[in-house]
């Protein structure tokens, strides 16, 4: 099919197991929010981003396995996973020592994703899904903004640091694809 001819969401992809998997993470959010702004929501904010994050891995294998790899699921999953890593940020930033200048960077980064991502939609009706780079920038995020929930700095900050390299080339890749897709349906 090609890109002028996709056909609009179908109501049947909202229940693919994969992309109910991916609408847990979100409903997940506001409680993990909960857990993260309670002196005594540690452990229980653990287990809701590690659970939530969880999902992440096994939607997509889910829905190549499956056949049902969909729109709603390319456009759903990344969100999902903005949302969850960048509002957790944000609350640790406020009460774990999550550095500020890191949120700053994850915000910018996914505000220029999503509406780079819009963009090239607008233009080409195609949906940019993730690249190797940026599926490690989630793996590392996560394990850093983990260990930030259950130790704060010491343990975060250095994980935080290694996740900056893939972050980087998620930057320069997204740019790349970006920049080509303009160029190529420009």
């Amino acid at each position: 099919m090609s890109d002028t001819e996709r056909q609009p969401i179908a109501l049947r992809e909202w229940f693919f197991p994969s992309n109910l998997l991916t609408l847990a993470r979100l409903l997940m959010l506001p409680a993990l929010l909960r857990a993260l702004l309670r002196r005594e929501g540690r452990f229980e904010a653990l287990g809701l981003l590690g659970a939530a994050m969880a999902t992440d891995l096994i939607d997509g294998p889910i829905a190549r396995r499956r056949g049902e790899v969909s729109e709603l699921g390319k456009v759903l999953d990344p969100i999902a996973d903005k949302l969850t890593i960048d509002t957790t940020a944000f609350v640790l930033t406020l009460t774990r020592g999550f550095p500020w200048w890191a949120t700053a960077l994850l915000l910018a980064r996914d505000a220029a994703i999503l509406s780079g991502s819009a963009a090239i939609y607008r233009r080409h009706t195609a949906i940019a899904t993730a690249g190797i780079a940026g599926k490690a920038t989630t793996a590392a995020l996560t394990t850093s903004l983990l260990l930030y929930i259950a130790d704060g700095p010491r343990s975060g900050r250095p994980v935080l640091y290694l996740a900056l390299v893939p972050f980087l080339f998620s930057i320069l890749a997204y740019g790349w694809r970006f920049l080509r897709s303009l160029a190529k349906h420009g």
